[in-house]
């Protein structure tokens, strides 16, 4: 297998797993193993137990209280960027890729997903900021025809006048974004990094692995701290709570795939660039 079919695999492999350990993805599994078993007719008792669990497990990860209890400790790691006293110098905000879909029928903004259009709009009001700066965006075409770079760009000039932009179109993953940006930055040089709020500590693990140092700018916070008094409607199941469970764990997974694979890595690839 040639070293490039081997990183698709391996691509593909981190992809589906992290599909399948999603907690709607586990729900279905165990009602649907608890329907085939009392299909055959037998273990009527482990049928009834896998139906039970997978009931229990879709509830609770689509009730509010469980999701934003997984989801509140990564969204509040980093505070939004609200002060730029000590910014002034800096040259680049880089906004990392969130997902879109090329649908021509369809403006450049209303091609991205929620996550990525957060990104941006956060990315460019940092940007007019600092008036020394420039954008940078990243992602690769990777389930779509079109570069995310490119769209993010596209998007970014549909928002408005933003000056030139650079774009990191082909990294695939954060990790690759990570080492694309080396070749951007000045040894040591201090950017913006714009990303969703739950996926800045493993962007942030992931710079500090690649030598890099950012200034993080999270975006796209799915938990909200209104102050108001607990509503009853938010101890019933909702897509949106399973949307928060969801992004939460695709980020625990993310944490332990870094620590495991991507870190490492990424300090030996950093080390043989230095000469180490």
């Amino acid at each position: 297998m040639s070293a490039w079919n081997e990183y698709v695999a391996m691509f593909l492999t981190k992809k589906i797993i992290g599909l399948l350990c999603m907690p709607l993805s586990i729900a279905g599994l165990l009602l649907f193993s608890g329907l085939v078993l009392m299909w055959l007719g037998t273990r009527r008792r482990a049928s009834g137990g896998l139906l039970l669990l997978g009931t229990m497990t879709a509830m609770v990860f689509a009730a509010a209280p469980a999701a934003n209890l997984l989801l509140d400790p990564l969204e509040s790691r980093y505070d939004p960027l609200r002060a730029m006293q000590g910014l002034e110098d800096v040259q680049y905000v880089v906004v990392l890729g969130g997902g879109h879909r090329s649908d021509i029928r369809m403006t450049p903004t209303m091609r991205l997903s929620p996550a990525s259009l957060a990104r941006l709009v956060e990315g460019v009001r940092v940007h007019r900021f600092l008036s020394e700066s420039s954008l940078v965006f990243t992602g690769g075409a990777i389930f779509d025809a079109v570069p995310h770079a490119r769209v993010m760009a596209d998007a970014a000039e549909e928002l408005g006048e933003v000056g030139p932009v650079i774009l990191l179109d082909y990294p695939k993953d954060t990790a690759e974004e990570m080492l694309a940006l080396r070749g951007v930055l000045a040894e040591g040089e201090s950017f913006v990094l714009v990303t969703s709020a739950s996926h800045m500590p493993r962007s942030m693990a992931l710079a500090h692995a690649a030598g890099l140092n950012p200034v993080p700018a999270p975006t796209d916070f799915l938990v909200r701290r209104s102050g108001a008094a607990t509503h009853p409607g938010e101890f019933f199941p909702s897509a949106a709570a399973m949307h928060r469970s969801e992004r939460a764990v695709y980020e625990y997974l993310g944490l332990i795939w870094a620590r495991i694979r991507e870190i490492p890595r990424l300090r030996l690839l950093v080390a043989e660039m230095n000469g180490g």
